[in-house]
């Protein structure tokens, strides 16, 4: 498996995050290629996948983590700012307040006002 599909796997929650971890750590962490772009829509479903039940706070918690300051990853431009800070609430949960259900609602009410 190669990077790209390594990541497409991570931005998706397509695997469990301990596969893409050990995964992820057969690269090296510096990169200096075109990244794989993060669409706003990715992280939705991501988080509409939490509110179904398919993950704990604690994976979400370590997905956001994996995710957070990768070189080889640019979120889409467009919607950068708003990608980024809901990667960090979900990655600093401690500094950004507990990752629940109405949390993530929260973090996807500001995923949709960034497609207006």
């Amino acid at each position: 498996m190669d990077r790209f599909d390594v990541l497409k796997d991570l931005i998706t929650l397509n695997k469990p995050v301990s596969i893409l971890a050990e995964s992820l750590s057969k690269f090296d962490w510096d990169y200096e290629g075109q990244p794989l772009i993060v669409m706003v829509s990715q992280i939705r479903e991501v988080l509409k996948r939490f509110l179904a039940g398919d993950y704990s706070a604690q994976e979400l918690e370590d997905w956001a983590n994996l995710i957070e300051c990768r070189q080889d990853l640019e979120f889409e431009e467009k919607k950068h700012n708003e990608i980024a800070n809901v990667i960090y609430c979900l990655a600093n949960p401690v500094l950004e307040g507990e990752i629940t259900a109405d949390s993530c609602k929260v973090l996807i009410a500001t995923l949709d006002c960034a497609d207006d």
